[in-house]
C-alpha cells in the first residue's frame, strides 16, 4: 500500500533526514521542519520503503502538504 506522508504545520524544512530508497521502520524520522523556532519530526507511519522524497532542505511547506511517498511492507 502507498502512503502520502504530509506535514502537519506550516514552515520550513529544516533538515531532511531519510533519503528516497531508504528502508524506514515505523515512526521513524523522513525529515524536520522548523515552524515558530520549534523543531517537528515528520515520521513515517508504518514501515516501508521512501519511494519519493517531495520536499528539499529550505524549502517552506504548507499545513497538509505532501512531504513523502512510502510503499508500505
Amino acid at each position: 500500500m502507498v502512503y502520502k506522508v504530509k506535514s502537519h504545520v506550516a514552515g520550513q524544512v529544516w533538515k531532511t533526514v531519510a533519503k528516497e530508497g531508504d528502508q524506514l521502520a515505523a515512526d521513524e524520522v523522513i525529515a524536520i521542519i522548523e515552524c515558530m523556532k520549534m523543531e517537528i519530526p515528520v515520521v513515517a507511519p508504518v514501515a516501508g520503503m521512501l519511494v519519493e522524497l517531495c520536499v528539499a532542505e529550505e524549502d517552506l511547506v504548507a499545513e497538509d502538504q505532501d512531504i513523502a511517498v512510502l510503499r508500505g511492507v
